[in-house]
């Protein structure tokens, strides 16, 4: 019998077959250049298959096979003098079994607590005296509040001169009513989505900038009491700023966009003292100075508004990071390297230092592209400025 008679009749490839001969578990003859398989073939054939079913791994089989093939066609024939490893391996078995089992609860452990996202975390009952009336100055009353471990989950502040209301939903702050997005599908789907659309060296630029983030909020952030995160179109590095913050610090964090999906996902990292607020940075509620910022939004805003404007209370000395886009080609919608530079310094900010990644190769199907057409791949070089307030 040829070997591809032999592959096709024991329902394997080839290219298995030839391993098996390299391995010295089958010998078949050879006639001129080709193999020979003989009925004796067939039979250790059928005893590798076997045994591979119960989880021998090729070595384990080289004994008994060579004895079986000497000695008897059957099998099963020589179990007896070989009982020992059978019964070995069929401790070893249940030994897999048990820690499969073991493995599969705590899967099953897992995607439930996945397919459960609650808010659980809201407005610090600390914090509230920070907030205050942007237009009358005045501080702001909470009414018709759900309120869980000292934190306010639901409920309204309002300025009892002049109306002014925010509303506090999901244990956010926002100036209108936000509604919470379809939560198993867009935010539960959302890690996977974004893994989909980018390819792995991108993500492990985006693993280094994370890492690098984190260091330098570590760095700014050392001394603050009160720390903004302005923007939120950069929300994979929030928690990296997140983890590095002192842990008395309060952590004001603003965005135009909805930012539900993002709190639900950070909540276990969220330090103690943080405060969500969703609406335009000239309606924000607090009024404290602030020691360190971390800056996102400033090419959405150019693009999107034609100005940034940043938040006004920044203390004597602050320390503020900016994240920025930079791409080698001219761009209708990110503000150049310059343009930035004198927009920050005509806020009173003057440049320390830089963290560049170097040039990264964006797809058009990204998510971090939403700002752009979407009609190609783009090259882009991510930067963090960090600046003083003179």
């Amino acid at each position: 019998m040829k070997i591809g008679e032999f592959a096709k009749k024991h329902e394997v490839t080839v290219d298995t077959v030839r391993h098996y001969i390299s391995e010295g578990l089958l010998t078949p003859l050879r006639k001129n250049t080709q193999y020979d398989f003989s009925e004796i073939d067939n039979q250790v054939m059928d005893t590798i298959l076997l045994l591979k079913s119960m989880n021998f791994k090729l070595e384990e089989m080289r004994g008994y096979l060579l004895f079986q093939s000497m000695y008897s066609g059957n099998v099963l024939a020589c179990l007896g003098g070989f009982r020992k490893i059978f019964e070995e391996k069929l401790n070893e078995n249940k030994r897999i079994i048990r820690e499969l089992q073991i493995m599969n609860e705590r899967i099953e452990k897992h995607l439930e607590a996945c397919n459960v996202k609650e808010i659980s975390r809201g407005v610090p009952l600390s914090m509230l005296p920070d907030l205050v009336c942007p237009d009358c100055g005045k501080v702001l009353t909470l009414d018709d509040a759900v309120i869980s471990h000292n934190e306010v989950m639901e409920g309204k502040l309002v300025c009892l001169d002049c109306g002014r209301t925010y509303y506090i939903r999901y244990g956010m702050m926002m100036d209108e009513i936000m509604e919470m997005p379809q939560v198993n599908e867009e935010v539960v789907g959302a890690p996977e989505g974004y893994l989909e659309q980018n390819d792995e060296n991108y993500i492990i630029k985006i693993r280094h900038l994370y890492q690098k983030t984190a260091e330098i909020a570590e760095e700014n952030a050392a001394q603050a009491h009160n720390i903004l995160i302005d923007g939120g179109s950069v929300t994979i590095i929030n928690s990296a700023v997140f983890m590095r913050t002192p842990p008395e610090a309060k952590l004001f964090i603003r965005s135009n966009e909805n930012m539900i999906p993002v709190k639900m996902y950070m909540e276990e990292i969220i330090p103690k003292n943080t405060l969500f607020y969703m609406g335009d940075i000239e309606n924000a509620p607090f009024q404290v100075p602030m020691d360190y910022g971390f800056l996102e939004d400033y090419d959405v805003d150019v693009f999107q508004k034609g100005c940034f404007r940043t938040y006004k209370q920044f203390a004597p000395g602050a320390k503020i990071s900016c994240f920025k886009v930079l791409v080698p080609e001219k761009s209708e919608k990110l503000a150049d390297e310059e343009k930035f530079l004198r927009d920050m310094k005509a806020l009173g900010f003057q440049k320390k230092d830089e963290y560049r990644t170097g040039k990264i190769l964006i797809k058009k199907e990204s998510i971090d592209m939403d700002i752009f057409k979407k009609e190609k791949d783009m090259e882009m070089e991510y930067v963090i400025f960090n600046m003083e307030k003179v």
